[in-house]
C-alpha cells in the first residue's frame, strides 16, 4: 500500500512522513537516523520513494505489494491541485492541514523553513518610516489576520491531519493510527517538539489568554517580551472576539490581560 502524504510548506510533511516510514507496520524503513536541523525541520532523513514534486514524478520505481510506502506530495503551499491522485489512483492520501487556530504555526515555519529567511526582514516596516515594536507587532499581526493562504489547506471530507494534532502526543498517535497501524514514537515526537517550541509555544501561551479572559482570570503578560509572540495573543484577541487592539495605544505591550478583557 501507498500513502501519499499532502501538505503545505512548513516541515510537517516530512515529519510525519518519517514517522510512517519509521514506525508503521510493514513500511520500507528509511536508511538513516532522524534528527532535527536548527530550524525543526526533519528533511536530512531520505525518503524511501522519491517525492512527488511540484506535479511531476518521472521516476522508475518498483512498488513491492507486500510492503508499505510513504511517499511525500510536495505542490508547494500554493498548489492545492490533486493530479497526483491519478498517477497513484490505488494510493491512501493523508492531507495535512491546519485552521484559523494553528495558523500562526504555519505561517512562521512558512517563513523560517520554506523561505529561509527571518521574520524581520520577511515583515520589513521599513515603508512605515516607523520602527518600533509596536509598529512591527502590528506588522506581524496584520500578516496573521490578512495573509491570502490563512484560510487555505482545509479539510474536504478526505483523511486528514491537522496541524494542531501534532501539538499533543496522544491526540497525534491515535490521530495516525486511524490510517496506519503504529509502534509508540513519543521519544521522536519530544524531540520534534523541543526543536519547533519557537513555532508552537506562542501559540500555547495565546490559548492561555484565551482561557483566562473567558474564566475571568487574570494573566500576567509582562513575561512575554517576545514580539512575534505578542502579535499572535492578538491575533487570538481577534479570532475569538472580534476586536483589534489598538497598537499605537499599547506601544509598550500590556501588563496583564485585565486589559484586554476592558477592551471587550
Amino acid at each position: 500500500m501507498i500513502y501519499c502524504v499532502w501538505y503545505p510548506s512548513g516541515g510537517f510533511g516530512h515529519f510525519i512522513n518519517a514517522i510512517l516510514s519509521l514506525y508503521g507496520k510493514k513500511f520500507v524503513r528509511p536508511c538513516g537516523i532522524l534528527n532535527f536541523s536548527p530550524d525543526g525541520n526533519s528533511h536530512g532523513l531520505d525518503v524511501v520513494v522519491p517525492t512527488y514534486f511540484h506535479n511531476s514524478w518521472p521516476y522508475q520505481f518498483e512498488f513491492d505489494k507486500d510492503k508499505n510506502y510513504s511517499m511525500l506530495i510536495d505542490n508547494g503551499i500554493n498548489d492545492e491541485s490533486h493530479s497526483f491522485k491519478t498517477k497513484f489512483a490505488n494510493a491512501t492520501v493523508i492531507k495535512i492541514c491546519y485552521t484559523d487556530r494553528c495558523w500562526p504555526v504555519v505561517a512562521r515555519t512558512m517563513i523560517d523553513k520554506a523561505m529561509k529567511i527571518n521574520i524581520e526582514s520577511a515583515l520589513s516596516i521599513d515603508e512605515w518610516a516607523v520602527d518600533e515594536p509596536w509598529a512591527r507587532r502590528e506588522k506581524y499581526f496584520l500578516f496573521l489576520r490578512d495573509h491570502h493562504l490563512k484560510n487555505s489547506w482545509r479539510s474536504k471530507n478526505e483523511n486528514f491531519i491537522n496541524v494542531e494534532h501534532l501539538f499533543d502526543y496522544n491526540e497525534f498517535y491515535n490521530r495516525l493510527n486511524n490510517f496506519i497501524e503504529l509502534e509508540p514514537f513519543e521519544d521522536i515526537w519530544q524531540q520534534w517538539r523541543a526543536a519547533n517550541s519557537k513555532y508552537i509555544d506562542p501559540v500555547d501561551t495565546a490559548n492561555m489568554v484565551i482561557l483566562s479572559i473567558k474564566n475571568k482570570q487574570p494573566f500576567n503578560l509582562r513575561h512575554v517580551t517576545d514580539i512575534w509572540s505578542q502579535a499572535v495573543i492578538y491575533y487570538y484577541f481577534w479570532l475569538w472576539f472580534g476586536i483589534e487592539v489598538p497598537h499605537y495605544d499599547f506601544a509598550n505591550w500590556i501588563d496583564s490581560t485585565d486589559q484586554l478583557t476592558a477592551l471587550l
